[in-house]
């Protein structure tokens, strides 16, 4: 008798689990707004090297942790140019690929050096991706973002282990405002 207890628990916190994931997918899209701003690409730009060992993922849409993410963090940037000036976001390409290798090995090639010679702003010494496991949290992966002042770009590279497949899930986020010079 227990058991099945246990079982109809066990069913209906599974049940609940899994409107839950749907529950959350909605309420992230309805605080970050529509998809609008959000183009997937198919490939890299051509000022983005590509990596051996990355193939196009089967990801068919971007997690709702990563809009959430992009829409706190990038969606206030247009809101740093001064008084006059566009405010608001701009539009965001992203396009995610797959690797068998680890977000430590993809923050390994998209170093500064490598960045710089595609064009990219010189960050200096520091590197501008910060890793999870260097902190400690192996699960969260590598965040590294690249900017290039002169054009209004930012490039956010996210690159998370996928522990069912094995894979790393690696998406390349662009931002481009334009400016509207003040007059």
């Amino acid at each position: 008798m227990k058991i099945k207890k246990y079982s109809v628990v066990l069913f209906a916190l599974f049940a609940l689990l899994s409107l839950a994931c749907g529950l959350l997918d909605t309420v992230v899209n309805k605080a970050v707004g529509s998809n609008e701003n959000f183009t997937r690409t198919t490939s890299l730009w051509s000022d983005v090297p590509q990596m051996d060992g990355l193939k196009p993922s089967e990801l068919d849409s971007m997690p709702p942790f990563i809009k959430l993410a992009l829409r706190v963090i990038l969606g206030n940037l247009g809101k740093l140019n001064p008084q006059g000036q566009d405010q608001t976001t701009g539009n965001i390409d992203w396009v995610v690929f797959a690797t068998d290798k680890t977000p430590d090995d993809v923050s390994g090639f998209y170093t500064n050096e490598r960045m710089v010679a595609s064009g990219w702003d010189d960050a200096g010494q520091n590197s501008t991706c910060v890793s999870g496991s260097e902190s400690g949290y192996s699960q969260i992966g590598v965040f590294c973002v690249f900017v290039k002042q002169k054009e209004n770009t930012q490039l956010v590279l996210v690159a998370a282990r996928d522990e069912q497949s094995g894979q790393t899930n690696v998406f390349f986020l662009r931002l481009q405002t334009l400016v509207t010079p003040t007059p």
